[in-house]
């Protein structure tokens, strides 16, 4: 580490402050027992920031059923944390801006700031835990300020180094390091620290770009603001459909997010960042529709798995098993019924003998003869090639192997998958499919009247395996819970359980 340039960084005379009224938030805050009367006193002493608060509070970011009138109204409908964040949030918004002419992209940095920081509060709430959402708030807010005071400090070298990126942040710390021996995480930890704020967001901001080594007790606040910097990221891309796939991995290995989970976060983070922004008056540019993102991603898939270019995990795996030919389906490009039936057979051994589970997972398209009558032969095309995309977004992760059956029959081998994980995702693809199918088929609106899946799901594992004592059994047994599904009339899951026999 360079520590002069250090030293000189962090005693730059042009470097931001905060305002007296944050200063003195974190210094009551610092008490547990702080009165909130006084508090909030202290908060209406400036009556700039103090009216912000009230109309982002007031805000359907916040949804609060009854409107707040005042700071001390704020503090008790939303508690502390909530009302500390906003102080600090704008408090820094305040303390950072440029001149005319400034040629650093203040734009550029509030964007991904705040749209990092909203994502990253959404996902802190999808886990349930509201106690850190307030930290992660921060945390994202306040993890690019080392950037500012290496550009305060280095002007040009330091611009020269983020035009290095390419506009990609994550190469930034790895250019930083090669130039200057220091990276703006570090420095950004140290100012927070100079400030005063607690180790809840000094320690993220300091591991903001390596979540996963973020010590255990900080870790979780880190890893939602690193998702938030990922779902900036895929908001920003033309070709999202590679960023949503580590979206969608991250979530789950960090947060244990499921796909649906991920999306809804995107979803709240377009509209909110728009919203506040607005709010806290910052120019960010241009936010893109969510929505129109996730369909792109999708559409992306759709055109890939239609040129064939998507080469499944079951493809490579078990393609040299089928004999007759190539084993894929010309259209989808997953396992034809001889490439199943072999894919079941070779994990099936192991399952019996109690070694994994083996789960099946049964999918009909109902309505799908029907489309092609009312709408058109490419329109059913559209539907089955969308839902086995969609099927290998959920599935292909966890190790499932696609395949199609029949002209609207669908299946997903899964071995080492429990029945409830298996479940779990098969809702997930329920749900998806319910909320896509318009968008799949946009210029035919009866087409959410014609169809919809039903999903049968079955296990081999200690429960069931004195039951089902060979493949074809297991089949059955999810072919019974596709039957009990399409009871139902509308996309549904159900899953095959056996029953316990009474005691004697």
């Amino acid at each position: 580490m360079d520590t002069k340039l250090l030293d000189e960084i962090l005693s730059c005379p042009t470097l931001p402050s905060l305002p007296s009224v944050a200063i003195r938030v974190l210094e009551l805050t610092s008490d547990p027992d702080v009165e909130m009367e006084a508090l909030a006193k202290e908060i209406q002493y400036d009556q700039g920031i103090a009216s912000k608060i009230l109309r982002t509070v007031n805000s359907s970011f916040f949804g609060l059923r009854r409107r707040c009138a005042s700071i001390e109204h704020a503090l008790v409908m939303l508690g502390l944390g909530p009302v500390k964040s906003l102080v600090l949030g704008f408090s820094l918004v305040s303390s950072i801006h440029g001149e005319d002419g400034d040629p650093f992209d203040y734009e550029r940095y509030w964007k991904r700031s705040l749209t990092s920081a909203v994502a990253g509060k959404y996902a802190a709430q999808m886990i349930k835990s509201n106690e850190i959402a307030d930290e992660v708030f921060l945390a994202g807010l306040f993890q690019d300020i080392g950037m500012i005071a290496m550009y305060h400090t280095l002007g040009e070298r330091y611009l020269s180094v983020i035009e290095e990126t390419g506009g990609d942040h994550s190469k930034l710390a790895k250019l930083e390091l090669a130039e200057f021996d220091l990276q703006h995480s570090s420095i950004g930890a140290m100012i927070c620290e100079k400030w005063r704020m607690p180790y809840e967001i000094t320690i993220p901001v300091r591991y903001h770009d390596r979540a996963t080594a973020c010590p255990q007790e900080f870790g979780q606040v880190a890893r939602c603001v690193a998702l938030g910097n990922l779902v900036h990221d895929l908001l920003e891309l033309n070709n999202p459909t590679e960023q949503l796939r580590r979206l969608y991995q991250r979530g789950m290995s960090w947060l244990g997010l499921t796909e649906a989970q991920i999306d809804e976060i995107v979803k709240e983070t377009g509209e909110s960042t728009k919203e506040l922004a607005s709010l806290f008056s910052l120019n960010v540019g241009s936010i893109p529709s969510a929505e129109e993102v996730l369909a792109r991603a999708d559409r992306q898939l759709i055109e890939l798995a239609r040129n064939q270019q998507i080469e499944g995990f079951a493809a490579k795996q078990f393609a040299e098993l089928v004999l007759e030919d190539d084993g894929t389906d010309p259209l989808t490009g997953t396992l034809t019924r001889e490439g199943f039936t072999q894919a079941i057979r070779n994990s099936f051994p192991a399952a019996l003998n109690g070694e994994i589970p083996l789960s099946v997972v049964q999918v009909v398209i109902h309505g799908y003869d029907e489309l092609g009558t009312v709408v058109s032969d490419s329109a059913q095309d559209e539907v089955l090639i969308s839902t086995v995309v969609m099927l290998r977004k959920h599935f292909e992760h966890m190790g499932g192997i696609v395949c199609r059956l029949a002209n609207s029959i669908l299946s997903v081998v899964l071995p080492g998958t429990e029945r409830s994980e298996a479940v779990h995702e098969a809702n997930a693809c329920c749900e998806a499919f319910t909320q896509r199918l318009g968008t799949w088929v946009p210029d035919a609106p009866e087409v959410s009247d014609l169809v919809f899946i039903s999903i049968g799901v079955a296990t081999l594992d200690d429960e069931s395996r004195s039951m089902i004592t060979n493949a074809d059994l297991l089949v059955r047994a999810a072919s019974q819970a596709v039957l009990a599904a399409k009871a139902c009339n509308s996309s549904a899951t159900r899953a095959f359980v056996p029953r316990k026999s009474s005691a004697a």
